[in-house]
């Protein structure tokens, strides 16, 4: 799984992370008396409904984000890397990518080996599903930054190449994933690479290589078993997470002898997703949660079947609470004198 944003930010390097806030700050102090100000002439600050992206909400997001860009000047060319940090960052809390890539791609042109910007750049052509892009990107971040403070950079390349089998081998990508625990050993986004790569491994080779990465997959996912408690979280990346872990489980579970028919963490995902995610499609949490190609269809079938078996379930438990309970007056009359014997 890609590490978002948020996690780039707070996994850089400390300096830069107290130097992003502070102009953070500065520059949301900024918008704040600019708002107050424009509130008082009574100018209208369109807002989203439902999600739905609107142009004028696109406008909106462009002009609070060159709102931030003032406070640094109007000369790019003086900017520091942790103001350009900080613009990109301005249209990554507004959900807009392409200007993410935008405005981070510029940075880069002044900051060449800036690790959170190739971060940046990359994460968003992988949520735009631009995977082969974000490959080229990560590579050329991996070359030009001389010391990675984090595992961030080299989990993403991983997780990019899972998708773009034909520009990664896999071997790379293990080399990659483990390159990023190495950093930081407990991150839920990597050891979910990580259980990828392995799978991945474990069903393109037979015999001894097959057996190494079947080993591997099991000692990465006990590291994992923490993370499925992110589902609670009830955000969609982290359903669209646990759903890849899901099927991954099951996938290995079935080949033990006495394997349950209905995996316990499948249930679990499929739940969360009937009580949050009702009205959206399976086709499209398995397009999310499935690197490689040929596991799409199953995870729809999987997270269908048990969707089914929950609902069955639901409606078995519907149809026994509605039962009313009928006694002989038999047995009333037998049960009030043991009533009256006690």
């Amino acid at each position: 799984m890609a590490i978002t944003p948020r996690t780039i930010l707070t996994s850089a390097a400390p300096a830069t992370v107290a130097v992003v806030s502070l102009y953070l700050f500065t520059a949301l102090g900024t918008i704040a008396y600019k708002c107050a100000r424009d509130a008082s002439s009574s100018i209208q600050v369109p807002i989203q409904v439902a999600n739905v992206d609107t142009p004028s909400l696109h406008t909106y997001r462009a002009e609070a984000c060159n709102e931030v860009a003032d406070v640094f000047g109007s000369d790019k060319r003086g900017w520091s890397e942790s103001a350009w940090i900080t613009y990109a960052s301005c249209f990554d809390t507004r959900n807009d990518s392409r200007m993410v890539i935008s405005s981070a791609s510029q940075g880069l042109r002044f900051y060449p080996s800036s690790e959170t910007l190739y971060n940046l750049v990359g994460f968003h052509q992988i949520a735009l599903g631009e995977h082969s892009q974000a490959v080229k990107t990560l590579r050329t971040g991996m070359r030009n930054v001389a010391r990675n403070q984090s595992g961030v950079m080299a989990n993403n390349l991983a997780w990019a190449g899972l998708w773009t089998p034909r520009e990664m081998r896999l071997e790379e990508a293990r080399a990659l994933y483990q390159q990023s625990l190495a950093i930081n050993a407990n991150t839920c986004e990597t050891l979910h690479t990580a259980l990828w790569v392995e799978y991945a491994i474990s069903q393109r080779t037979s015999g001894v290589e097959r057996f190494d990465a079947l080993k591997r997959f099991d000692n990465l996912r006990q590291g994992y078993e923490p993370c499925l408690s992110r589902l609670h979280n009830g955000d969609w990346n982290s359903l669209v997470e646990v759903v890849g872990a899901a099927l991954m489980f099951e996938e290995v579970d079935a080949q033990n002898p006495g394997a349950n028919e209905h995996h316990p963490t499948l249930l679990a995902v499929a739940s969360k997703f009937r009580s949050n995610y009702r009205g959206a499609s399976i086709d499209v949490i398995c397009r999310e949660a499935m690197p490689l190609a040929e596991t799409h269809q199953s995870c729809v079938e999987r997270v269908h079947r048990s969707v089914l078996h929950l609902r069955a379930e639901e409606q078995a438990s519907q149809r026994m609470r509605a039962v009313p309970i009928h006694r002989s007056s038999h047995q009333h009359v037998r049960e009030r004198h043991q009533g009256c014997s006690q």
